[in-house]
């Protein structure tokens, strides 16, 4: 959760005329997760489309294609960044970057959105 509100504190309100498109999965890792309990109001931009993944198959495609933990091995907490033109399937190109957790690897994002958009409108954050 505090990664998301990062995400749209640090990045989406600081680019707000920049084309991005952020694609949130979520999927219960903890007891306690579900769906009925999970807050729409974390990303709130109208960039950010919302998806729930039960199965975890994004999760378990990102571990095994992109990060390569292993088999079975479920991504979470977690950013891909796809560059213009990258496409989001399963015969995907690999991201240009990625890191987890969201807020462990902040500052890594950071750089890595900076020097695809350049600099971002001043927000006093």
């Amino acid at each position: 959760m505090a990664g998301a509100r990062w995400v749209q504190g640090e990045i989406l309100e600081r680019y707000p005329d920049r084309k991005i498109e952020v694609y949130a999965i979520w999927f219960s890792m903890f007891p306690g997760d579900s769906r009925s309990s999970w807050d729409p109001g974390l990303l709130t931009d109208s960039r950010v489309e919302h998806f729930w993944d039960e199965p975890k198959i994004v999760g378990k495609w990102y571990g095994e294609q992109v990060t390569a933990k292993s088999t079975g091995h479920v991504e979470w907490d977690a950013w891909f960044v796809y560059g213009p033109g990258g496409k989001w399937d399963e015969l995907s190109t690999k991201p240009i970057d990625w890191g987890r957790t969201i807020v462990g690897s902040r500052m890594k994002l950071k750089e890595r959105i900076s020097s695809l958009l350049g600099s971002p409108k001043e927000t006093g954050h």
